[in-house]
């Protein structure tokens, strides 16, 4: 791959947060790291709200645009990939979820043992 990633940097206001690999977090907090992103995306998971993000991005280096502009094009991006971070551990979530389950599941065996007594 012959592609150069951009090493330049325009900070965000506001870094974007992101899940990557086994629901670990990663901050983009810079125009460049947005951009690099990017273009480290799969080509087979590509879509229209990739290249509308890296449109965005090229057009804010260009002054096109302002870099609001572009994370929230890449806000879109990563909403649409799923790749959003939404503050949640994924494996506190899990276990929270067992939990419910088994709670359910007791709860559930306990109703209908009120209703089917045995004589």
């Amino acid at each position: 791959m012959n592609e150069v990633h951009v090493t330049s940097d325009m900070p965000l206001r506001t870094p974007v947060a992101i899940a990557v690999g086994a629901g670990f977090k990663r901050e983009i907090a810079s125009l460049g790291a947005m951009q690099n992103f990017l273009k480290e995306w799969p080509e087979a998971m590509r879509g229209d709200c990739h290249a509308a993000a890296m449109q965005a991005c090229e057009a804010a280096w260009a002054g096109g645009i302002k870099l609001g502009a572009a994370r929230q094009a890449f806000l879109a991006f990563a909403e649409k990939a799923g790749i959003l971070w939404t503050g949640v551990d994924p494996v506190t979530a899990l276990r929270e979820a067992k939990i419910r389950r088994g709670r359910i599941r007791r709860a559930g065996q306990q109703q209908s043992r009120r209703q089917w007594p045995l004589a």
